[in-house]
């Protein structure tokens, strides 16, 4: 290459080798003398943005489906999800079947709660448990509301139970026990109390009969109003190894409007009455012998007289 080719290529800016380089100029490489985006951005930027986009695209959508499934694995190992239901919850023929415990936050419908065999069911509440029987009716407006039928609250110290009637009914589904409005029945062959106080009765009670267990009294006591029994046919008191006592601060009366009154024993005793001085003839040993006449007045009040006196009593306040 000689000098005047050097000075040559060196004025115009094209180096030339030692004669392999082509005769012809090379294009010029791109000079970003005035910087802007499309000039200075590469070529192949530059030619396919759109292919580019799409590719961005396809990425962005290929890391979300990824995420979802990690999310979506994540969730089935949470809550142990399996084709047979969730976790403990398992879906069976006439409903759900729960092993272990669940928690209710708010309100829990169901038509029928049961247990496996040989297990027990228990429902815990912190502060109350409520079972609830209600019927949706239409109000006013055609709005819907419930009505209560019946309820059973069962608080922390206490037990209600509202509705029309209460039944308590034992295996073989014969009524025991029944309280509504009109009458308390109980259906059980001994109705035993035990305690110190017994029953308290305001009003009346009711009953064929009324016996004491063996080994124990029977008392029947009213402190401060009176105690009255009453039958439509008859009143039998019959103690077959012990006595019967009466007291009372008032009077005792014994009444029959059509019937009469039996007492039926070897010995009838009637102490503390009063006794008449009025006789006709002084027997001798009569005194010592404690023989008597029994005499009534006419208020019924009783008296003795003397065996061979006129049982008349002529001292009013004997028959006051």
């Amino acid at each position: 290459m000689s000098v005047e080719d050097r000075s040559a290529s060196t004025s115009t800016g094209v180096i030339r080798g030692w004669g392999c380089t082509p005769t012809g100029d090379p294009p010029p490489a791109a000079v970003c003398e005035t910087p802007s985006r499309a000039t200075c951005l590469p070529a192949g930027l530059l030619r396919g943005w759109r292919r580019t986009c799409l590719y961005a695209i396809i990425v962005l959508l290929m890391v979300l489906v990824f995420l979802n499934i990690a999310l979506t694995l994540w969730i089935i190992g949470t809550l142990r999800l399996n084709a047979h239901g969730i976790g403990p919850i398992k879906i069976i023929k006439n409903g759900i079947q729960l092993d272990g415990h669940a928690w209710i936050v708010d309100n829990l419908a169901v038509s029928t709660i049961s247990s496996q065999p040989a297990q027990p069911v228990t429902v815990h509440s912190y502060r109350n448990f409520t079972v609830l029987v209600s019927e949706p009716t239409h109000g006013e407006n055609n709005t819907s509301r419930h009505v209560e039928l019946a309820k059973l609250l069962i608080k922390r110290d206490s037990v209600v139970c509202s509705g029309r009637k209460f039944e308590v009914r034992d295996a073989h589904g014969d009524n025991v026990f029944s309280a509504s409005r009109e009458e308390v029945r109980m259906s059980a062959d001994t109705l035993a109390v035990d305690g110190v106080g017994g029953v308290t009765v305001k009003s009346a009670i009711q009953t064929p009969s009324v016996r004491a267990p063996p080994g124990s009294d029977l008392q029947l006591e009213s402190l401060t109003r009176r105690l009255s029994l009453k039958a439509p046919q008859s009143i039998h008191f019959d103690s077959r190894a012990g006595s019967i006592d009466m007291t009372s601060h008032g009077d005792i009366k014994f009444d029959s409007i059509v019937g009469s009154i039996k007492i039926d024993a070897p010995n009838i005793v009637i102490s503390n009455l009063k006794e008449a001085s009025v006789t006709n003839k002084a027997q001798k040993n009569i005194r010592t012998m404690k023989v008597y006449q029994l005499c009534a007045c006419a208020s019924g009040k009783l008296f003795l007289a003397s065996p061979d006196g006129v049982c008349v009593a002529t001292d009013d306040e004997l028959c006051r």
